[in-house]
């Protein structure tokens, strides 16, 4: 008797022992964080032609700005390869509260936009869409490349309306929480860039990389014309140009800037045997102006 007993009380122990280290897997990571968070977004309007399409990355810094005695975070949008505080638009500021509360603030613009202190059942409601009530369906808890992040889904009469994933965002987008089945347009939140890490990409509407845009990358000036080859190549790849070469650059696929030069020549020899295979983008400055390429390490 002694012994079923000594077994059923291990039992137990080692049931909550296991539940314990499982609870301890996950810790709340909120979306305002100390270092330099990079989001690269694409958007566009079903049915609609190319012109259509917006390419945009956003930067989510350590630099503060005060508006009526509350903190944010300055946003930045910018379209390049690199970030650049100096050159990217800042386009307002974010905070988030220990309610888990998250909130954006640009000129008359004052919303709350993500609240993960939510529960399953909850409703709630968003200044852009006043008469339509949202709801969280699903709260779960996925493991995105070993970082355990809570998942809410969110509708609004049965429908899809957002995807919130905890220290990331919505999946269309960092400010964009909610699509309604009104609306014609589309988003995707293809990567997010944690202090230089990928720690989420999407490509399910295209592109393989953090840096390119779906649409245009291919359209070349007429007066510049640039060639790359062998492409791909493994360990030196060539890059000649009608016009002469100022300069050159290269980026990894997450606007990483692996290599710089600048020169005074048609022709260079690049050796890239020492990168990591994956995809990169070369970026050639001319006096008639500058083209980005895409190049595949193999």
């Amino acid at each position: 008797m002694k012994t079923h007993v000594f077994k059923l009380v291990l039992g137990i122990v080692i049931s909550l022992t296991a539940f314990n280290l499982n609870a301890q897997d996950y810790e709340y990571i909120p979306l305002v964080k100390p270092g330099i968070q990079i989001w690269t977004c694409d958007a566009g309007y079903y049915g609609h032609d190319d012109e259509a399409y917006r390419f945009r990355r956003y930067a989510l810094t350590d630099e503060d700005t005060i508006i009526e005695n509350e903190t944010y975070k300055k946003l930045y949008s910018f379209t390049s390869s690199e970030f650049d505080s100096t050159t990217a638009t800042c386009i307002g500021g974010i905070r988030e509260n220990s309610q888990r509360q998250v909130f954006y603030r640009a000129g008359v613009t004052n919303k709350m936009i993500y609240d993960f202190s939510l529960s399953v059942g909850d409703t709630l409601y968003d200044s852009d869409y006043p008469d339509i009530i949202f709801q969280v369906e699903d709260i779960d808890t996925i493991n995105y490349n070993g970082i355990q992040r809570r998942e809410f889904t969110i509708l609004t009469n049965g429908l899809m309306a957002a995807i919130w994933i905890e220290g990331i965002g919505n999946y269309e987008g960092i400010y964009y929480p909610f699509h309604t089945n009104t609306a014609e347009d589309w988003g995707n939140t293809r990567c997010y860039i944690y202090n230089g890490d990928l720690l989420y990409s999407n490509y399910s509407h295209g592109g393989d990389d953090c840096i390119t845009p779906l649409m245009g990358i291919e359209n070349i000036s007429e007066d510049i014309s640039i060639n790359i080859y062998p492409n791909p190549a493994s360990k030196e790849v060539n890059i000649s140009s009608e016009s002469f070469i100022n300069s050159m650059e290269v980026f990894n696929s997450l606007g990483q800037k692996v290599y710089q030069n600048n020169l005074k020549a048609k022709e260079k020899t690049l050796d890239i045997s020492s990168f990591s295979k994956g995809v990169y983008i070369i970026g050639v400055s001319t006096d008639k102006g500058y083209i980005r390429k895409k190049l595949i390490k193999n």
